[in-house]
């Protein structure tokens, strides 16, 4: 034997044995030897726990999610961009007091997050509160501010009515009866007819009208979850303290807020201009950008005197015909006039007992029609 005839014979006992090998650890085949490992299997997202939805099955989560797209998920991009203005103080609220964040879905079937709404009976605002419970809630109304279409202050009695019924009942699904139905009349029916938790929402012993109104709500926050229906990030605002007498009009076009912007902010506002020292102070929502524009020229107190800038291309006569304050009177309060002529950025004052007959202007959203309300402008970033 030759030494190419021992080569040839070590070369076919080493594969021998190679084979041999890889049959023992598993009877894999040559070639699968060398393949490369497969790629780890991708792991399925388990949706985080709900405590809204612990006590439902499966299909009931199911049907009431199909149950909520089917309902608002044609109109979820007019519920989502009406939401932008409000929901960064509806947020910090719920969070100041201890709510479930989840509980923001709810004006979602309230109002579709219009808070100027209003129904036929007078439920009023995101939250839909009637004047009696509202008072209940201590949240006030007058003439000048409505509490109920106050972003924050109907939050937080909502946020503490929906918590008080969660403790009373240790149910959400009761705790929404209460809210729809009244606490009453919602014990009185569990008192007749017993329902626990993990009994399903059809058991439920309630009218038909308050049983849709529940399954929406979970339907919409088991949407929320699962990334279905999402809610976009809100308009970062600045809170801007504004002492009177104050007109708003002006202020929003200093700020360079689009049409109706500031009113969209603050929906609780009943007129734009605050002469007569009622409230003394108003606390408001303003665009980032905006707060900037108005900061200097905010009284740090309340005034008997009215402060504004003349804008471009004002005139006195203007500035006359629209505070109904004569020319005379002007020049009388600000000599600057006299000496230097109306300049652009000019501060001037007008007494507030001289705007007595000045014009006091509605909010402009108060009154308009509800399509009207429903077509929103979206506002660019850049101008927040």
């Amino acid at each position: 034997m030759n030494i190419r005839d021992i080569r040839t014979v070590i070369l076919l006992a080493s594969l021998t044995t190679f084979s041999a090998c890889a049959q023992f650890n598993g009877g894999s085949s040559f070639s699968d030897w060398f393949r490369p490992p497969p790629p780890p299997a991708t792991a399925v997202a388990t949706p985080p726990p709900s405590p809204f939805l612990a006590d439902l099955s499966e299909g009931e989560i199911a049907s009431v999610k199909a149950e909520a797209m089917r309902v608002y998920g044609p109109s979820w991009q007019r519920i989502s961009e009406r939401s932008r203005y409000v929901r960064q103080p509806l947020v910090e609220t719920l969070a100041r007091y201890g709510a479930p964040i989840a509980l923001q879905m709810i004006p979602v079937v309230e109002s579709g997050y219009n808070p100027y709404a209003r129904s036929e009976v007078g439920a009023t605002g995101l939250w839909q509160l009637m004047p009696e419970t509202a008072t209940d809630l201590r949240i006030r109304s007058n003439k000048l501010v409505d509490g109920r279409r106050d972003i924050e202050a109907s939050t937080r009695g909502a946020a503490h009515f929906l918590l008080k019924q969660y403790a009373r009942f240790g149910s959400w699904p009761l705790a929404f009866a209460a809210y729809h139905l009244g606490p009453s009349g919602v014990q009185r029916r569990i008192d007749r007819h017993p329902w626990h938790n993990g009994d399903g929402l059809r058991r439920l012993p309630l009218p038909p009208i308050t049983k849709t109104y529940i399954r929406h709500i979970l339907g919409l926050i088991a949407l929320q979850r699962d990334g279905q229906l999402l809610l976009p990030p809100p308009y970062p605002t600045s809170t801007v303290v504004i002492h009177s007498p104050v007109d708003l009009e002006r202020l929003h076009n200093v700020a360079g807020m689009r049409k109706n912007q500031l009113f969209r902010f603050n929906p609780k506002l009943a007129r734009m201009q605050y002469y007569h020292d009622r409230p003394k102070q108003l606390s408001l929502r303003i665009t980032q950008k905006g707060a900037k524009r108005v900061h200097h020229i905010i009284p740090s107190a309340a005034s008997n005197k009215l402060y504004i800038r003349v804008q471009r291309g004002e005139s006195i006569a203007q500035i006359s015909r629209h505070y109904r304050v004569s020319v005379y009177v002007l020049k009388k309060e600000n000599p600057e006039l006299v000496a230097r002529g109306l300049r652009q950025g000019m501060r001037l004052n007008i007494p507030v007992k001289d705007l007595s007959r000045a014009k006091i202007t509605a909010n402009p959203l108060i009154k308009k029609p509800s399509p009207e309300l429903a077509e929103i402008t979206t506002v660019a970033t850049a101008d927040l």
